[in-house]
């Protein structure tokens, strides 16, 4: 059958060249084959087969520059100051009670590196102006996830550097936004949206602005990308047109898709939408116009071309999958207003595989919910250009009154979203493989058939791994860096204790090992590396009780924590000492104790959690130092498993408790690199002399410890050396 969509061919090979392999060998094979396919005359094969070629010469030119990139920067000693230079990409975001500023690159004693480098201050750092550079001091390490991270502890270790032109496009962005600066502070909402539609400038937008576009699937709309470039294009090209000057309005698109980037800032999304307007201009301009599904593929492998690491980043899959299901399964259904919602179905199968895959969650009926709030978005838009213009307090109290309208619709859809498992990564690539090979080889409706046919391959292997179990007592240590979150499991029942920071991603580790409900969330003590995570797990999943002492219960996670319970209706449970609690063949009983300390007032007001599953027992100290271990160590506390208070820090773990527990293993949960040294060396001194058995989070992962009849299970996740 005659493909109408040749250039999906060269895409799929390019693709598949990336993905396979990192060899310039098989670079070079896969060469030797397009010629001698040439040769014989087979040109469909041949074009596969060079994309093969390149696909794998990028991938392995790009995995040579990135290993000796990583080698160079892991050689520099954690414990010391490097100063660190970059330029300024945006400006600083409030996250919580820290500053951030991440850049796309950055400069290191001379070598620049081309890695994304987030910088945190726990100061409120100058406005970045109209500066062209940043330059600070700090200890650069690698965070759990692998990304570079900088601290920075002082103003007086910042300097910024030169200044942008301000006749450049990048000034003129600046200087915008330094424009809207002086408005009052009662706007600062409208203000963080009119940066965010109009000078690509997300980075003030709250937390509950994001949350709330995200939950409702239209997130996408609210930050510069395709969709401002788009209008404005069109806008450029419709006005042109209708004074009959076609050839002008195809190289003023060219014009805008190059300046685009330069006046936002090379971003991936202003990127990938420049690349296709571009690419339609440069089609137009040569008189080879092309089908726009054409577009769409050649858009997508020049933009892998040019960043080959996109192939694994979600933003680059939900622009290209989207744009793909409008194309090729919504086009050819939607023929009548009557299948409409047959191609949002279709749309939405293509697009819950991703954001379950890449955020573990779902938002079934955004596509509807984009087609609503677009044209909302786009009158926000139009205001938002004004207010640069004319910054007007009337124009500033219209954009709040839309962006009202647009969070009630992103409520009503939210009802419609959730926490949920991620599919296989083996799932993932056979369903959207064959979505490719679809697209290449089939057309109509058979096409779009076939592609939400193969959709459903990822969706069931996400509803395979949701529906997992365990099948005896487990108790889960969770790797979540500098923090605490421990499960408590028995076939249908789950408890949680501690949640991790903010950013620990513990629901993803929640859901993908089959937790969407729970029988009671615990929390020892409010600190922010107990409580951070605990209000997302109250909001996305099923808790049927929060238990939480009310000694030391203060603070913004506190706060934040109270309010999601309310939200969610979650009832509160006040923890006493004693209070016992049973799931399945697990016995907790809570002990707390009955003063407060002086010293280290909330870590000794830790609540302390033993969990007997038949003759074995698991002590759970949270963060008690060694006063709240001297009283601990006067109680019936024995038992086979003991997590190791405070992270391992030397203040905790002292002889009296460890010779009441006498446990056979000790878990310990830190971060990689954590800044506080955690495990200190006389802990693990104290453990090995008593021959207990040791597993860290920072070094294992995520343990397991099954309690198997008579016997202790472990498993962990990463095996390595010490």
């Amino acid at each position: 059958m005659r493909n109408d969509v040749p250039a999906a061919l060269p895409l799929i090979g390019y693709v598949a060249g990336l993905a396979l392999s990192r060899s310039v060998r098989d670079a070079l094979g896969f060469a030797l084959i397009t010629i001698v396919l040439l040769a014989m005359r087979r040109g469909r094969a041949a074009t596969i087969c060079f994309a093969l070629a390149a696909g794998t010469a990028m991938a392995a030119h790009r995995d040579t520059i990135r290993t000796s990139e990583s080698l160079a920067l892991r050689s520099l000693r954690a414990d010391r100051f490097v100063t660190i230079t970059a330029p300024l990409d945006g400006d600083w975001a409030l996250r919580r009670d820290v500053f951030v500023h991440r850049v796309q690159r950055f400069a290191v004693r001379g070598s620049t590196f081309e890695q994304p480098l987030t910088i945190y201050a726990r100061f409120e750092p100058k406005p970045v102006g109209m500066s062209r550079t940043i330059c600070v001091d700090g200890f650069l390490r690698p965070n759990e996830r692998g990304e570079w991270t900088l601290l920075l502890k002082s103003p007086r270790l910042m300097v910024y550097g030169g200044s942008i032109s301000p006749l450049a496009p990048a000034g003129w962005n600046r200087a915008l936004v330094h424009r809207l600066a002086g408005l009052p502070k009662r706007y600062a909402t409208e203000v963080a949206l009119v940066e965010a539609l109009a000078l690509g400038r997300g980075e003030r937008l709250s937390e509950q602005v994001r949350d709330n576009y995200k939950r409702g699937g239209t997130y996408h709309l609210l930050v510069f990308s395709g969709l401002q470039i788009a209008f404005a294009a069109g806008a450029i090209a419709a006005l042109l047109r209708q004074f009959r000057a076609p050839r002008t309005a195809d190289w003023l698109l060219l014009f805008f898709s190059l300046l685009g980037p330069l006046f936002v800032g090379p971003t991936a999304s202003v990127s990938r939408s420049s690349i296709g307007i571009g690419l339609y201009a440069v089609s137009r301009i040569l008189k080879r116009p092309t089908t726009v599904e054409n577009l769409w593929c050649v858009a997508a492998m020049t933009r892998l071309i040019i960043v080959p690491e996109d192939l694994t980043d979600a933003a680059f899959h939900l622009t290209y999958v989207g744009a793909g299901a409008l194309l090729f399964v919504a086009k050819p259904i939607v023929s009548r207003r009557d299948r409409i919602v047959a191609g949002a179905v279709g749309i939405e199968s293509l697009i819950t595989p991703l954001t379950l895959f890449h955020f573990h969650q779902y938002a079934l009926g955004g596509s509807i919910t984009t087609l609503l709030l677009t044209p909302l978005i786009f009158v926000m838009l139009i205001v938002s250009v004004a207010i640069c213009a004319v910054p007007a307090a009337p124009l500033l109290e219209l954009i709040g009154v839309l962006h009202k309208a647009a969070t009630i619709v992103n409520g009503a859809a939210s009802t419609c979203s959730g926490a949920f498992a991620a599919p296989r990564i083996a799932a993932m690539i056979v369903g959207f493989s064959a979505a490719l090979m679809a697209i290449a080889l089939l057309r109509g409706k058979a096409r779009a058939a076939a592609i939400v046919a193969v959709s459903l391959i990822p969706i069931l292997s996400a509803c395979a791994v949701a529906r997992r179990d365990v099948d005896e007592p487990t108790l889960t240590i969770f790797d979540v860096g500098q923090g605490d979150a421990i499960a408590l499991r028995v076939p249908g029942h789950a408890i949680l204790v501690d949640g991790g920071t903010v950013d620990s991603r513990l629901l993803p580790q929640l859901v993908d090992r089959g937790i969407l409900r729970l029988d009671a969330v615990v929390l020892t003590h409010a600190h922010p590396d107990h409580c951070g995570g605990l209000p997302a797990v109250l909001s996305r999943l099923s808790v049927h009780s929060l238990w939480i002492s009310p000694r030391r219960f203060r603070g913004d996670c506190a706060q934040r924590l109270l309010e999601a319970a309310a939200e969610s209706r979650v009832p509160i449970h006040l923890v006493r000492d004693g209070d016992a609690l049973r799931v399945g063949a697990i016995d907790i009983r809570a002990i707390v104790p009955d003063r407060t300390f002086r010293r280290a007032a909330e870590n000794n007001s830790s609540v302390v959690l033993r969990a007997t599953i038949g003759a074995r027992a698991a002590l759970l100290t949270g963060d008690a130092e060694r006063e709240w271990e001297a009283l601990l160590a006067t109680r019936p506390i024995r038992s086979d498993v003991l997590k190791v208070a405070h992270h391992g820090s030397r203040t905790s773990s002292t002889p009296p408790l460890l010779d009441a527990v006498r446990p056979r293993l000790a878990v310990i949960s830190c971060g990689r690199h954590n800044l506080f040294g955690h495990p200190h060396a006389e802990v693990l001194g104290a453990l090995r002399r008593r021959g207990i058995f040791v597993r860290r989070t920072d070094r294992d992962g995520t343990v397991d410890v099954l309690f198997h009849r008579d016997h202790l299970l472990v498993h962990h996740e990463i095996d390595t050396p010490p």
